[in-house]
């Protein structure tokens, strides 16, 4: 399954940091020369668009073959003038987080990734938003869980602050690194325990989804 691109270059290079780690991408031409097949998703992004912006999804719409699925980026007042003359199979809202849109794709094209996944003593279930520790609920806020299932799908690889505002709370978010900082203290203040440690600190650069475990 391919994702195929179709906005403004600014907007390609943002939501290509946001997808090539999990999807095969490519830009879709709007000459037809790109053919997306039954299976392939396509990502428009109209948020920056003025004018006619149902015209071009019409068109964009006209070289799509069947079982090609179309997911669109709007302004909310976009998404007001919707209607049945529009086709979408789904929409997001301009401001999305990262794990939004990525989800958005897996369920559309029916690739969801597991629900669950063990590390250690920790377990993680998508399907339910819980995290158990030992078998015991752990209680996190919607954030927390967020950031936490972030890092531990990519475990091994270190992340900014910055990297992790924008994938997590999204690109347009305003606050800043320190909100990073408190979300992984509590997080960890929840889930580690003496001997367990799972997120770990690259002093000068951000946090690495890391399990390690020693005697006590």
């Amino acid at each position: 399954m391919k994702v195929y691109l179709a906005c403004k270059e600014n907007r390609e290079e943002f939501l290509r940091g946001i997808l090539e780690a999990d999807f095969a991408l490519e830009t879709l031409a709007s000459d037809g020369r790109t053919r997306p097949a039954s299976g392939d998703a396509v990502v428009v992004d109209l948020s920056e668009r003025s004018g006619d912006w149902r015209r071009y999804l019409e068109e964009i719409g006209g070289i799509l073959g069947d079982g090609v699925r179309l997911l669109a980026v709007l302004r909310f007042e976009q998404m007001r003038a919707l209607d049945s003359r529009v086709h979408l199979d789904d929409f997001i809202a301009d401001g999305f987080t990262g794990e939004e849109l990525r989800t958005r794709l897996r369920r559309m094209v029916g690739e969801e990734k597991a629900a669950a996944a063990t590390v250690g003593e920790l377990e993680i279930d998508e399907e339910r938003y819980e995290v158990r520790m030992g078998g015991s609920h752990v209680e996190l806020t919607f954030k927390e869980f967020e950031l936490l299932r972030f890092l531990m799908s990519r475990p091994g690889k270190v992340f900014t602050r910055e990297v992790l505002l924008e994938q997590v709370w999204g690109y347009d978010y305003f606050g800043g690194a320190r909100t990073v900082d408190v979300h992984i203290r509590r997080i960890r203040s929840k889930i580690e325990r003496e001997g367990q440690t799972y997120i770990r600190t690259v002093r000068g650069v951000g946090y690495i989804f890391e399990h390690t475990s020693r005697d006590v």
